[in-house]
């Protein structure tokens, strides 16, 4: 029993979960500070949620930030804390968006047709095929979701070696009223093959990330007293 459904969509990679977890938080933290004087409050708790998440996932990058004893110090803090966040999941998405390209294709007009076509046959095939119900039915949300990656700007190999996988699994233990099905398999795995041939070879994979700690601003003796309102600025600096 999961005790928290809230977490249940969250990704597999933990580096995509905590990224998900940043949109979600920062969305409630600034609908939470917006029209307000003095956010330090609303700062420092989500300050402290996303350092919580990434001790979740187990990402050592904030390891070395904690939420500063000194209620002046909140203002320097968070905004620093703010920037190296932002600067973080924006790291997070371009490598990521970088191995996605790799493992997908980009499929014109005809050749998605196409795709819809044979996905059409093999949905008439299992509607005919001696299934049970739950069965038939499950390999047809698998194919619906196929079908919507098919129409994204790019389709991904995962997505559709999954599809394939459950299917082909049913038809070798089905009879022979499902074989046709795994000639249609290979006719959607080569429209996509020839696609993907055809798109300039993408360069290596970028090495995984060094799990490297984000360092905290240096401890200041003495600076200006804040006015506890910083919520309608801090994002001057970042371009995104």
């Amino acid at each position: 029993m999961n005790h928290f459904p809230e977490f249940d969509d969250l990704p597999d990679d933990p580096e995509v979960a905590f990224v998900r977890l940043y949109e979600r938080h920062n969305e409630e933290y600034q609908d939470r500070v917006r029209g307000e004087q003095d956010t330090r409050a609303e700062a420092v708790d989500f300050m402290n949620t996303m350092l919580g998440v990434a001790r979740g996932l187990g990402i050592p990058a904030f390891d070395s930030w904690s939420i500063p004893d000194d209620w002046d110090e909140v203002y320097s803090v968070f905004t620093s804390f703010d920037r190296a966040l932002k600067r973080y999941v924006m790291e997070i998405k371009v490598r990521k968006s970088r191995v996605t390209k790799v493992y997908s294709v980009s499929l014109n007009d005809e050749d998605k047709e196409r795709i819809h076509g044979l996905v059409r046959e093999i949905r008439d095939v299992l509607t005919k095929a001696d299934l049970q119900d739950r069965k038939r039915n499950s390999l047809f949300a698998k194919l619906a979701l196929f079908e919507a990656d098919v129409d994204r700007v790019r389709t991904r190999f995962d997505n559709a070696m999954l599809m394939s996988l459950e299917i082909i699994g049913v038809v070798d233990q089905g009879t022979g009223t499902l074989k046709p099905v795994n000639e249609l398999l290979r006719r959607i795995q080569s429209i996509m093959g020839l696609a993907k041939e055809k798109e300039p070879e993408q360069n290596q994979l970028p090495p995984p990330a060094e799990q490297k700690k984000l360092s905290p601003p240096p401890k200041q003796i003495e600076g200006p007293k804040s006015n506890g309102n910083f919520s309608s600025d801090l994002d001057d600096d970042i371009p995104f």
